[in-house]
Protein backbone atom coordinates (compact mmCIF):
# COMPACT_ATOMS: atom_id res chain seq x y z
CA UNK A 1 0.00 0.00 0.00
CA UNK A 2 1.05 3.31 -0.35
CA UNK A 3 1.71 4.51 2.98
CA UNK A 4 4.78 6.56 3.74
CA UNK A 5 6.35 7.58 7.16
CA UNK A 6 6.66 11.27 7.54
CA UNK A 7 10.12 10.17 9.86
CA UNK A 8 11.40 7.99 7.17
CA UNK A 9 11.53 11.76 4.98
CA UNK A 10 14.56 14.53 5.12
CA UNK A 11 14.62 18.15 5.65
CA UNK A 12 13.34 20.46 2.81
CA UNK A 13 12.13 17.70 0.98
CA UNK A 14 8.47 17.85 -0.99
CA UNK A 15 5.56 16.04 -1.91
CA UNK A 16 3.56 16.84 -5.19
CA UNK A 17 -0.11 15.68 -5.65
CA UNK A 18 -3.61 17.03 -6.90
CA UNK A 19 -5.61 16.98 -3.53
CA UNK A 20 -3.99 16.75 0.02
CA UNK A 21 -6.01 16.04 2.82
CA UNK A 22 -5.12 16.86 6.23
CA UNK A 23 -6.92 14.47 8.72
CA UNK A 24 -7.57 10.81 8.33
CA UNK A 25 -10.97 10.49 10.22
CA UNK A 26 -14.68 10.09 8.39
CA UNK A 27 -14.42 13.50 6.85
CA UNK A 28 -10.90 13.38 6.02
CA UNK A 29 -11.71 9.51 4.42
CA UNK A 30 -14.81 10.38 2.76
CA UNK A 31 -13.19 13.09 0.60
CA UNK A 32 -9.86 11.18 -0.19
CA UNK A 33 -11.55 8.16 -1.08
CA UNK A 34 -14.04 9.58 -3.76
CA UNK A 35 -11.80 12.07 -5.12
CA UNK A 36 -9.25 8.98 -5.87
CA UNK A 37 -12.22 6.92 -7.23
CA UNK A 38 -12.64 10.07 -9.71
CA UNK A 39 -9.32 9.63 -10.86
CA UNK A 40 -7.51 12.20 -8.90
CA UNK A 41 -4.24 11.73 -7.41
CA UNK A 42 -4.75 12.52 -3.91
CA UNK A 43 -2.42 12.41 0.06
CA UNK A 44 -3.70 11.96 3.33
CA UNK A 45 -1.69 13.89 5.93
CA UNK A 46 -2.41 12.09 9.58
CA UNK A 47 -0.91 13.59 12.55
CA UNK A 48 -0.35 10.03 14.60
CA UNK A 49 0.36 6.43 13.49
CA UNK A 50 -1.91 3.33 12.84
CA UNK A 51 -2.60 3.38 16.96
CA UNK A 52 -2.52 5.33 19.86
CA UNK A 53 0.79 7.19 20.86
CA UNK A 54 0.40 9.49 24.19
CA UNK A 55 3.36 12.12 22.63
CA UNK A 56 1.41 12.62 19.59
CA UNK A 57 -2.47 12.27 21.42
CA UNK A 58 -1.01 15.24 24.06
CA UNK A 59 -1.01 18.01 20.89
CA UNK A 60 -4.91 17.71 21.51
CA UNK A 61 -4.65 18.51 24.91
CA UNK A 62 -6.71 22.07 25.69
CA UNK A 63 -6.96 25.05 28.09
CA UNK A 64 -10.48 24.51 29.27
CA UNK A 65 -11.57 27.82 30.56
CA UNK A 66 -15.22 27.68 30.23
CA UNK A 67 -18.17 25.01 31.24
CA UNK A 68 -15.76 22.25 31.95
CA UNK A 69 -15.10 19.19 29.21
CA UNK A 70 -14.96 15.70 30.68
CA UNK A 71 -12.25 15.13 32.65
CA UNK A 72 -9.28 13.16 31.44
CA UNK A 73 -11.14 12.06 28.84
CA UNK A 74 -10.57 11.81 24.96
CA UNK A 75 -12.71 12.93 23.28
CA UNK A 76 -10.37 13.51 20.24
CA UNK A 77 -8.63 10.36 18.75
CA UNK A 78 -5.47 11.65 16.80
CA UNK A 79 -4.02 8.36 14.94
CA UNK A 80 -4.77 6.91 11.65
CA UNK A 81 -8.83 6.62 11.46
CA UNK A 82 -9.16 10.13 13.79
CA UNK A 83 -12.22 10.09 16.09
CA UNK A 84 -14.21 7.52 14.27
CA UNK A 85 -12.14 5.05 16.46
CA UNK A 86 -14.30 6.56 19.52
CA UNK A 87 -17.77 7.13 17.63
CA UNK A 88 -20.30 4.71 19.39
CA UNK A 89 -22.55 4.87 16.11
CA UNK A 90 -25.40 6.45 16.49
CA UNK A 91 -26.69 8.75 13.60
CA UNK A 92 -29.37 11.09 13.07
CA UNK A 93 -30.48 13.54 10.44
CA UNK A 94 -30.66 17.52 10.83
CA UNK A 95 -34.20 19.04 10.00
CA UNK A 96 -35.21 21.88 7.66
CA UNK A 97 -36.35 23.70 11.10
CA UNK A 98 -32.63 23.14 12.34
CA UNK A 99 -31.44 25.21 9.76
CA UNK A 100 -33.68 27.82 9.74
CA UNK A 101 -34.28 28.73 13.47
CA UNK A 102 -30.84 30.69 13.97
CA UNK A 103 -30.67 32.38 10.62
CA UNK A 104 -30.29 35.60 10.38
CA UNK A 105 -29.71 38.81 8.78
CA UNK A 106 -25.77 38.35 8.95
CA UNK A 107 -25.99 34.29 9.39
CA UNK A 108 -27.62 31.21 8.38
CA UNK A 109 -26.94 27.83 6.72
CA UNK A 110 -26.03 29.54 3.00
CA UNK A 111 -27.11 25.45 1.62
CA UNK A 112 -30.70 24.65 1.55
CA UNK A 113 -31.71 21.91 3.64
CA UNK A 114 -32.57 19.84 0.20
CA UNK A 115 -28.43 19.77 -0.94
CA UNK A 116 -28.01 18.86 2.44
CA UNK A 117 -31.05 16.23 2.23
CA UNK A 118 -29.80 14.85 -1.38
CA UNK A 119 -26.70 13.15 0.05
CA UNK A 120 -28.10 11.46 3.36
CA UNK A 121 -28.78 8.35 1.58
CA UNK A 122 -25.40 7.57 0.73
CA UNK A 123 -23.74 9.14 3.58
CA UNK A 124 -26.04 6.13 4.86
CA UNK A 125 -24.47 3.54 2.95
CA UNK A 126 -21.02 4.69 3.81
CA UNK A 127 -21.72 4.67 7.32
CA UNK A 128 -23.64 1.11 7.18
CA UNK A 129 -26.89 2.07 8.34
CA UNK A 130 -30.09 0.43 8.20
CA UNK A 131 -32.31 1.28 5.37
CA UNK A 132 -33.47 4.92 4.32
CA UNK A 133 -37.07 4.50 6.30
CA UNK A 134 -35.50 4.00 9.65
CA UNK A 135 -35.38 7.45 9.85
CA UNK A 136 -39.04 8.12 8.96
CA UNK A 137 -41.42 8.11 11.46
CA UNK A 138 -44.02 10.38 12.95
CA UNK A 139 -46.78 10.02 16.32
CA UNK A 140 -48.53 8.04 13.51
CA UNK A 141 -45.94 5.35 12.86
CA UNK A 142 -47.21 1.59 13.13
CA UNK A 143 -44.13 0.21 14.50
CA UNK A 144 -44.99 2.87 17.74
CA UNK A 145 -46.94 1.10 20.63
CA UNK A 146 -49.95 2.30 21.74
CA UNK A 147 -48.12 4.18 24.95
CA UNK A 148 -45.75 5.50 22.52
CA UNK A 149 -48.37 7.06 19.89
CA UNK A 150 -50.20 8.07 22.98
CA UNK A 151 -47.54 10.03 24.46
CA UNK A 152 -46.51 11.67 21.12
CA UNK A 153 -48.94 14.34 21.31
CA UNK A 154 -49.62 17.71 22.82
CA UNK A 155 -46.88 19.13 21.58
CA UNK A 156 -44.13 16.04 21.78
CA UNK A 157 -43.11 14.78 18.44
CA UNK A 158 -40.42 11.68 18.15
CA UNK A 159 -36.85 12.12 17.03
CA UNK A 160 -35.09 9.24 15.52
CA UNK A 161 -31.60 8.08 16.22
CA UNK A 162 -30.12 5.01 14.19
CA UNK A 163 -27.28 2.67 14.67
CA UNK A 164 -25.34 0.53 12.58
CA UNK A 165 -24.76 -3.19 12.83
CA UNK A 166 -21.16 -1.80 13.86
CA UNK A 167 -19.55 1.30 13.81
CA UNK A 168 -17.67 2.83 11.02
CA UNK A 169 -13.80 2.64 10.97
CA UNK A 170 -11.37 3.69 8.77
CA UNK A 171 -8.44 3.14 10.63
CA UNK A 172 -5.99 0.44 11.19
CA UNK A 173 -2.97 -1.19 9.76
CA UNK A 174 -3.90 -1.43 6.49
CA UNK A 175 -7.03 0.63 5.93
CA UNK A 176 -9.09 -0.55 3.25
CA UNK A 177 -9.65 2.71 1.57
CA UNK A 178 -6.64 2.95 0.93
CA UNK A 179 -5.71 -0.49 0.36
CA UNK A 180 -8.42 -0.40 -3.21
CA UNK A 181 -7.56 3.12 -4.42
CA UNK A 182 -3.96 2.67 -6.00
CA UNK A 183 -4.42 7.01 -6.45
CA UNK A 184 -4.23 7.55 -2.99
CA UNK A 185 -1.38 7.93 -0.50
CA UNK A 186 -1.10 8.00 3.69
CA UNK A 187 1.51 9.80 5.11
CA UNK A 188 1.54 8.69 9.14
CA UNK A 189 3.22 10.69 11.81
CA UNK A 190 2.95 14.12 9.57
CA UNK A 191 1.35 16.80 11.63
CA UNK A 192 0.87 19.85 9.54
CA UNK A 193 1.80 23.12 11.12
CA UNK A 194 0.67 25.71 8.72
CA UNK A 195 0.43 27.18 4.64
CA UNK A 196 2.17 28.99 2.37
CA UNK A 197 0.20 31.58 -0.05
CA UNK A 198 1.19 33.43 -2.76
CA UNK A 199 -0.34 37.01 -2.65
CA UNK A 200 -3.60 38.62 -3.92
CA UNK A 201 -6.71 39.56 -3.03
CA UNK A 202 -8.10 36.00 -2.84
CA UNK A 203 -5.08 34.04 -1.78
CA UNK A 204 -3.74 30.82 -3.26
CA UNK A 205 -2.10 27.71 -0.93
CA UNK A 206 0.84 26.75 -2.36
CA UNK A 207 1.93 24.62 0.09
CA UNK A 208 1.55 22.92 3.72
CA UNK A 209 3.96 22.84 6.19
CA UNK A 210 4.47 19.58 7.74
CA UNK A 211 6.66 18.82 11.49
CA UNK A 212 7.35 15.63 13.01
CA UNK A 213 7.99 15.90 16.60
CA UNK A 214 11.66 14.94 16.26
CA UNK A 215 11.73 18.76 14.36
CA UNK A 216 11.88 17.96 10.83
CA UNK A 217 10.00 19.79 8.13
CA UNK A 218 9.05 19.34 5.30
CA UNK A 219 6.37 20.63 2.12
CA UNK A 220 3.52 19.09 0.29
CA UNK A 221 2.48 20.69 -2.69
CA UNK A 222 -0.73 20.31 -4.08
CA UNK A 223 -3.51 22.20 -6.48
CA UNK A 224 -6.08 21.70 -3.62
CA UNK A 225 -6.16 21.21 0.20
CA UNK A 226 -9.08 20.11 2.46
CA UNK A 227 -8.51 20.63 6.09
CA UNK A 228 -10.53 17.76 7.92
CA UNK A 229 -8.78 17.73 11.66
CA UNK A 230 -12.17 18.74 13.88
CA UNK A 231 -13.75 21.81 15.28
CA UNK A 232 -10.80 22.55 17.46
CA UNK A 233 -7.99 21.59 15.30
CA UNK A 234 -9.69 22.94 11.79
CA UNK A 235 -10.07 26.41 13.67
CA UNK A 236 -6.34 26.68 15.85
CA UNK A 237 -4.21 25.91 12.22
CA UNK A 238 -6.42 28.59 10.19
CA UNK A 239 -5.79 30.94 12.90
CA UNK A 240 -1.78 30.15 13.36
CA UNK A 241 -0.42 33.57 11.75
CA UNK A 242 1.78 32.89 8.40
CA UNK A 243 4.04 35.37 6.73
CA UNK A 244 1.30 37.19 4.85
CA UNK A 245 -1.70 36.64 7.39
CA UNK A 246 -0.98 37.90 10.89
CA UNK A 247 -4.45 36.86 11.98
CA UNK A 248 -4.08 33.27 10.03
CA UNK A 249 -6.34 32.19 7.15
CA UNK A 250 -10.44 32.92 6.58
CA UNK A 251 -9.90 34.84 9.86
CA UNK A 252 -10.01 38.86 8.43
CA UNK A 253 -12.79 39.69 10.44
CA UNK A 254 -11.84 37.42 13.63
CA UNK A 255 -14.42 34.73 12.63
CA UNK A 256 -12.41 31.69 12.91
CA UNK A 257 -12.75 29.87 16.87
CA UNK A 258 -16.05 31.63 17.42
CA UNK A 259 -19.50 29.59 17.54
CA UNK A 260 -17.98 26.47 19.15
CA UNK A 261 -20.96 24.21 19.73
CA UNK A 262 -21.84 20.91 21.66
CA UNK A 263 -24.52 18.39 22.48
CA UNK A 264 -24.94 19.56 26.40
CA UNK A 265 -26.22 16.27 28.13
CA UNK A 266 -27.92 15.88 31.37
CA UNK A 267 -29.88 13.24 33.50
CA UNK A 268 -32.18 15.25 35.40
CA UNK A 269 -35.18 13.34 36.61
CA UNK A 270 -37.11 10.21 36.65
CA UNK A 271 -40.11 8.59 35.42
CA UNK A 272 -42.02 5.96 36.98
CA UNK A 273 -44.15 3.97 34.73
CA UNK A 274 -47.94 2.76 34.89
CA UNK A 275 -48.27 -0.77 35.65
CA UNK A 276 -48.09 -2.56 32.54
CA UNK A 277 -46.71 0.59 29.81
CA UNK A 278 -44.49 -0.88 27.47
CA UNK A 279 -42.24 1.61 25.46
CA UNK A 280 -40.04 -0.48 23.40
CA UNK A 281 -38.59 2.37 21.02
CA UNK A 282 -38.18 4.98 23.67
CA UNK A 283 -35.96 1.61 25.26
CA UNK A 284 -34.23 1.38 21.69
CA UNK A 285 -34.51 -1.78 19.45
CA UNK A 286 -32.85 -3.88 17.39
CA UNK A 287 -33.67 -4.82 13.75
CA UNK A 288 -31.97 -7.09 11.62
CA UNK A 289 -29.68 -4.17 9.69
CA UNK A 290 -28.99 -2.18 12.82
CA UNK A 291 -31.04 -0.38 16.24
CA UNK A 292 -33.12 2.21 16.13
CA UNK A 293 -34.38 4.57 19.22
CA UNK A 294 -36.81 6.87 19.67
CA UNK A 295 -36.41 9.88 21.91
CA UNK A 296 -39.29 12.63 22.64
CA UNK A 297 -38.88 16.30 21.69
CA UNK A 298 -40.91 19.45 20.99
CA UNK A 299 -42.91 19.49 17.55
CA UNK A 300 -42.36 21.82 15.17
CA UNK A 301 -45.15 24.30 15.82
CA UNK A 302 -44.00 24.37 20.13
CA UNK A 303 -40.86 24.97 19.33
CA UNK A 304 -41.52 28.46 16.79
CA UNK A 305 -44.34 29.61 19.15
CA UNK A 306 -42.47 29.25 22.10
CA UNK A 307 -39.13 29.93 20.93
CA UNK A 308 -37.63 26.99 22.52
CA UNK A 309 -34.85 24.64 21.40
CA UNK A 310 -34.30 21.67 20.05
CA UNK A 311 -33.85 19.22 22.85
CA UNK A 312 -34.97 15.81 23.18
CA UNK A 313 -35.16 13.07 26.02
CA UNK A 314 -34.84 9.43 26.31
CA UNK A 315 -35.87 7.27 28.67
CA UNK A 316 -33.39 4.53 29.67
CA UNK A 317 -33.78 1.56 32.29
CA UNK A 318 -32.94 2.94 35.60
CA UNK A 319 -29.55 1.19 36.83
CA UNK A 320 -29.42 0.09 40.99
CA UNK A 321 -26.69 1.27 42.96
CA UNK A 322 -25.21 -2.57 42.86
CA UNK A 323 -25.39 -2.39 38.91
CA UNK A 324 -23.70 1.08 38.96
CA UNK A 325 -20.58 0.08 40.86
CA UNK A 326 -20.07 -2.83 38.60
CA UNK A 327 -20.63 -1.22 35.16
CA UNK A 328 -18.12 1.07 36.68
CA UNK A 329 -15.57 -1.22 37.26
CA UNK A 330 -16.34 -3.29 33.68
CA UNK A 331 -16.28 0.56 31.56
CA UNK A 332 -13.23 1.27 32.81
CA UNK A 333 -11.18 -1.72 32.78
CA UNK A 334 -12.44 -2.23 29.31
CA UNK A 335 -11.22 1.13 28.32
CA UNK A 336 -7.81 0.52 29.48
CA UNK A 337 -7.54 -2.42 28.38
CA UNK A 338 -8.75 -2.05 24.67
CA UNK A 339 -7.55 1.36 24.48
CA UNK A 340 -11.14 3.06 23.78
CA UNK A 341 -11.50 6.62 24.85
CA UNK A 342 -7.67 6.68 26.41
CA UNK A 343 -3.81 6.93 24.99
CA UNK A 344 -0.11 6.65 26.90
CA UNK A 345 -0.96 7.97 30.68
CA UNK A 346 -4.69 7.83 30.15
CA UNK A 347 -4.64 4.60 30.16
CA UNK A 348 -3.71 4.19 34.21
CA UNK A 349 -6.16 2.87 36.00
CA UNK A 350 -5.65 5.66 38.91
CA UNK A 351 -6.31 8.33 35.77
CA UNK A 352 -8.90 6.82 34.13
CA UNK A 353 -12.18 8.93 35.52
CA UNK A 354 -14.96 10.49 34.01
CA UNK A 355 -16.44 12.12 36.79
CA UNK A 356 -20.25 10.29 38.06
CA UNK A 357 -20.69 6.79 36.82
CA UNK A 358 -24.61 7.84 35.28
CA UNK A 359 -22.29 9.93 32.42
CA UNK A 360 -21.67 6.34 31.39
CA UNK A 361 -24.71 4.35 32.19
CA UNK A 362 -27.15 6.77 30.62
CA UNK A 363 -25.22 8.39 27.88
CA UNK A 364 -22.79 5.40 26.61
CA UNK A 365 -25.89 2.76 27.00
CA UNK A 366 -25.84 -0.97 26.24
CA UNK A 367 -26.97 -0.39 22.54
CA UNK A 368 -24.10 1.58 21.99
CA UNK A 369 -21.42 -0.70 23.83
CA UNK A 370 -22.08 -4.21 23.30
CA UNK A 371 -22.05 -5.99 19.41
CA UNK A 372 -24.78 -6.18 17.67
CA UNK A 373 -25.50 -9.87 18.57
CA UNK A 374 -24.76 -9.31 22.16
CA UNK A 375 -27.60 -6.57 22.12
CA UNK A 376 -30.51 -8.42 20.19
CA UNK A 377 -29.67 -11.25 23.07
CA UNK A 378 -29.81 -8.66 25.63
CA UNK A 379 -33.32 -7.24 24.67
CA UNK A 380 -34.56 -10.41 23.72
CA UNK A 381 -34.07 -11.47 27.72
CA UNK A 382 -35.39 -7.99 28.64
CA UNK A 383 -38.79 -8.83 27.00
CA UNK A 384 -39.33 -11.95 28.37
CA UNK A 385 -38.53 -10.57 32.18
CA UNK A 386 -41.01 -7.49 31.20
CA UNK A 387 -44.02 -9.74 30.35
CA UNK A 388 -43.11 -10.94 33.98
CA UNK A 389 -43.54 -7.49 35.23
CA UNK A 390 -39.62 -5.31 34.89
CA UNK A 391 -38.93 -2.84 35.93
CA UNK A 392 -41.47 0.56 35.81
CA UNK A 393 -38.47 3.01 36.40
CA UNK A 394 -36.95 5.03 33.68
CA UNK A 395 -34.04 8.28 33.93
CA UNK A 396 -34.49 10.70 32.08
CA UNK A 397 -31.57 11.50 29.90
CA UNK A 398 -32.01 15.39 27.86
CA UNK A 399 -29.81 15.75 24.48
CA UNK A 400 -29.81 19.60 24.41
CA UNK A 401 -29.14 21.68 21.23
CA UNK A 402 -26.96 24.50 21.66
CA UNK A 403 -27.41 27.66 19.72
CA UNK A 404 -24.49 29.60 18.50
CA UNK A 405 -22.87 32.11 20.41
CA UNK A 406 -20.07 34.15 19.03
CA UNK A 407 -18.38 34.14 23.10
CA UNK A 408 -17.91 30.46 23.04
CA UNK A 409 -14.74 29.75 21.55
CA UNK A 410 -11.79 28.32 20.89
CA UNK A 411 -8.49 30.91 20.92
CA UNK A 412 -5.19 30.56 21.16
CA UNK A 413 -2.71 30.18 24.21
CA UNK A 414 0.24 31.45 24.71
CA UNK A 415 1.67 28.43 25.52
CA UNK A 416 3.36 26.71 22.89
CA UNK A 417 2.70 22.90 22.72
CA UNK A 418 5.84 20.29 21.09
CA UNK A 419 5.09 21.64 17.45
CA UNK A 420 5.71 24.95 18.33
CA UNK A 421 1.94 25.93 17.47
CA UNK A 422 0.10 27.80 20.22
CA UNK A 423 -2.01 25.69 22.74
CA UNK A 424 -5.67 25.58 22.58
CA UNK A 425 -8.02 27.71 25.26
CA UNK A 426 -11.48 26.60 25.13
CA UNK A 427 -13.97 28.83 26.21
CA UNK A 428 -17.54 26.77 26.29
CA UNK A 429 -20.10 28.51 26.88
CA UNK A 430 -23.97 27.01 27.87
CA UNK A 431 -26.54 30.12 28.28
CA UNK A 432 -29.73 30.16 30.28
CA UNK A 433 -32.04 29.11 26.76
CA UNK A 434 -30.07 25.89 27.22
CA UNK A 435 -31.38 25.38 31.14
CA UNK A 436 -34.91 27.07 30.22
CA UNK A 437 -35.76 24.99 27.40
CA UNK A 438 -34.29 21.67 29.41
CA UNK A 439 -36.95 22.90 32.02
CA UNK A 440 -39.63 23.30 29.58
CA UNK A 441 -39.49 20.30 27.81
CA UNK A 442 -39.53 18.18 31.27
CA UNK A 443 -43.04 20.70 32.22
CA UNK A 444 -44.54 19.24 28.54
CA UNK A 445 -43.63 15.55 29.48
CA UNK A 446 -44.41 15.97 32.64
CA UNK A 447 -47.72 17.21 32.00
CA UNK A 448 -48.50 14.62 29.27
CA UNK A 449 -47.10 11.42 31.34
CA UNK A 450 -49.65 12.52 33.81
CA UNK A 451 -53.12 13.80 31.46
CA UNK A 452 -52.71 10.30 29.81
CA UNK A 453 -51.99 8.49 32.82
CA UNK A 454 -48.89 6.37 31.50
CA UNK A 455 -47.04 7.60 34.22
CA UNK A 456 -45.52 10.39 36.41
CA UNK A 457 -42.13 12.41 36.44
CA UNK A 458 -40.19 13.46 39.30
CA UNK A 459 -38.05 16.69 38.10
CA UNK A 460 -34.73 17.11 38.90
CA UNK A 461 -33.91 19.62 41.35
CA UNK A 462 -31.82 22.47 41.12
CA UNK A 463 -30.47 23.08 37.59
CA UNK A 464 -28.68 20.14 35.47
CA UNK A 465 -25.11 19.18 35.44
CA UNK A 466 -24.47 18.83 32.05
CA UNK A 467 -21.28 17.09 30.11
CA UNK A 468 -20.12 17.33 26.69
CA UNK A 469 -20.94 14.86 24.23
CA UNK A 470 -17.79 15.16 21.91
CA UNK A 471 -19.61 17.05 19.27
CA UNK A 472 -17.27 19.99 17.47
CA UNK A 473 -19.41 22.12 15.73
CA UNK A 474 -19.65 25.54 14.11
CA UNK A 475 -15.79 27.33 14.74
CA UNK A 476 -15.19 27.72 10.99
CA UNK A 477 -18.67 28.19 9.88
CA UNK A 478 -20.34 28.72 6.40
CA UNK A 479 -21.20 32.09 5.66
CA UNK A 480 -21.96 34.19 2.16
CA UNK A 481 -19.69 36.90 3.76
CA UNK A 482 -16.42 36.68 5.58
CA UNK A 483 -18.01 38.75 8.09
CA UNK A 484 -19.62 36.46 9.61
CA UNK A 485 -18.16 32.88 9.10
CA UNK A 486 -15.13 31.57 7.56
CA UNK A 487 -15.97 29.05 4.85
CA UNK A 488 -18.31 29.74 1.50
CA UNK A 489 -21.48 27.31 0.72
CA UNK A 490 -18.77 25.35 -1.04
CA UNK A 491 -16.84 24.92 2.24
CA UNK A 492 -13.78 27.62 0.62
CA UNK A 493 -12.03 29.15 3.37
CA UNK A 494 -12.92 32.80 2.58
CA UNK A 495 -10.07 35.06 0.61
CA UNK A 496 -8.52 31.92 -0.30
CA UNK A 497 -8.48 30.14 -3.48
CA UNK A 498 -8.03 26.38 -2.91
CA UNK A 499 -8.28 25.65 0.51
CA UNK A 500 -11.41 24.01 2.03
CA UNK A 501 -12.76 22.64 5.03
CA UNK A 502 -14.61 19.28 5.81
CA UNK A 503 -16.33 18.68 9.21
CA UNK A 504 -18.94 19.78 11.78
CA UNK A 505 -16.75 23.06 12.36
CA UNK A 506 -18.40 24.36 9.08
CA UNK A 507 -22.06 24.31 10.80
CA UNK A 508 -23.46 27.38 11.35
CA UNK A 509 -26.04 25.87 13.36
CA UNK A 510 -25.61 22.48 15.36
CA UNK A 511 -29.40 21.72 15.56
CA UNK A 512 -30.36 18.40 17.79
CA UNK A 513 -28.52 15.51 15.63
CA UNK A 514 -25.39 13.84 16.69
CA UNK A 515 -23.34 15.39 13.20
CA UNK A 516 -21.64 12.36 11.91
CA UNK A 517 -24.32 11.58 9.53
CA UNK A 518 -24.42 15.48 8.32
CA UNK A 519 -20.35 15.26 8.33
CA UNK A 520 -20.59 12.48 5.93
CA UNK A 521 -23.10 13.81 3.92
CA UNK A 522 -20.95 16.87 3.53
CA UNK A 523 -17.61 15.51 2.74
CA UNK A 524 -19.17 13.91 -0.45
CA UNK A 525 -20.87 17.03 -1.26
CA UNK A 526 -17.48 18.61 -1.07
CA UNK A 527 -15.80 15.73 -3.07
CA UNK A 528 -18.32 16.58 -5.80
CA UNK A 529 -17.56 20.02 -6.02
CA UNK A 530 -13.85 19.58 -6.06
CA UNK A 531 -13.77 16.57 -8.29
CA UNK A 532 -15.22 19.35 -10.63
CA UNK A 533 -13.15 22.03 -10.03
CA UNK A 534 -10.02 19.91 -10.06
CA UNK A 535 -10.36 17.08 -12.74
Amino acid sequence: MNILDARDLGAGDRLETSVCVIGSGIAGVTVASRLADAGLDVLVLESGDAAPDPETQALYDVDSTGYPQRENFMSRARYLGGSCNLWAGRSMRLTPDDLERHATANAGWPVAFAEIERHYAEAGRVLGLPGANSFNFTADSPALSPAEATLLRGGLAPTVSVWAPKPKRVGGRRPTWLRTRPRARLVLNANAVGFETDDGDRRAVRTVRVRTLDGTEFGIGARAFVLACGGIENARLLMVPNGTDAEGLGNRFDQAGRYFMDHPRAIFGTVRLREGVRLPLLGGRPVRDGKIQIGLGFDERTRREEGVLNHYVTLEATRSDYVAQGYDSAVHTAKVLLRRGYAGKRTLPGRARLGRVDDLMYLLTPKELLPHWAYRGLVSVRDRLRRGGGSRDRTVVYFCEQPPDPESRVLLSREPDRLGLPRVELRWRIGDEVIESLKRLQTVLANRLSSTELGTLTPGEGDPRFTDASHHIGTTRMSDSEQYGVVDADCRVHGTENLFVAGSSVFPSAGHANPTLTIVGLSLRLAEHLAARTS
